[in-house]
């Protein structure tokens, strides 16, 4: 009896890692962060999951199965039917891994041709999200500000207030891909300068 407990004491730990897995393969790629996403995970249902499962299994223990008594026969239809329920977290999780993986790998390739496609066309896009920036004063200094970006072949647009980490993550393709370029084309340290150049308009205001 004491396997058996055992098998379904590390079962139940698996079920709630499993669980961990498939929020975020269903979430992928979203950072890995164990402790700030805790609530996320939805361990409670699983929790609740587990209690019916329990419940089931007692009902079905009901049923005579020689050499076995009440505990065993309970162990061993909870470890069954816990059986069955990592086996649907694993195929779930690790199939939407894989349809999120390829459909990352799509968009990735997307950005690669775009950002070829800015480089010959000396037009290198950065996109963010996040909210809307902070406009300047007056639109003198913007069109300043606008100005060096154009002047280091980059221009800045704003997606709006909706993150979405798969194209945050499929983005950094594109910055991969342009960098050398930017180099390239306006020395090392290129965004930097930029940057600080934008910083002395807005002092200066």
């Amino acid at each position: 009896m004491k396997k058996l407990l055992y098998l379904n004491i590390i079962l139940i730990v698996l079920i709630l890692v499993a669980g961990v897995g498939e929020f975020y393969a269903y979430n992928f790629p979203i950072p890995f962060d164990l402790i700030r996403n805790f609530k996320d995970y939805g361990i409670q249902y699983y929790l609740i999951i587990l209690l019916i499962i329990g419940l089931l299994a007692s009902l079905i223990e009901s049923v005579k199965i020689k050499k076995y008594n009440f505990k065993n026969k309970f162990l061993c239809v909870f470890l069954t039917l816990n059986c069955l329920l990592l086996g649907f977290l694993v195929f779930e999780g690790s199939s939407e891994y894989i349809k999120r993986s390829k459909a990352l790998t799509l968009l990735e390739d997307k950005y690669i041709k775009q950002a070829e496609k800015d480089i010959e066309n000396d037009n290198v896009t950065y996109k963010f999200a996040g909210g809307f920036t902070v406009p300047v004063d007056n639109e003198e200094t913007e069109n300043k500000i606008d100005s060096i970006c154009k002047n280091y072949g980059v221009t800045y647009f704003n997606t709006g207030c909706i993150i979405d980490f798969m194209d945050l993550k499929a983005q950094e393709k594109y910055q991969e891909t342009v960098q050398p370029y930017l180099i390239k084309r306006n020395g090392k340290n290129c965004e930097l300068k930029m940057r600080s150049e934008i910083e002395k308009i807005k002092t200066d205001l």
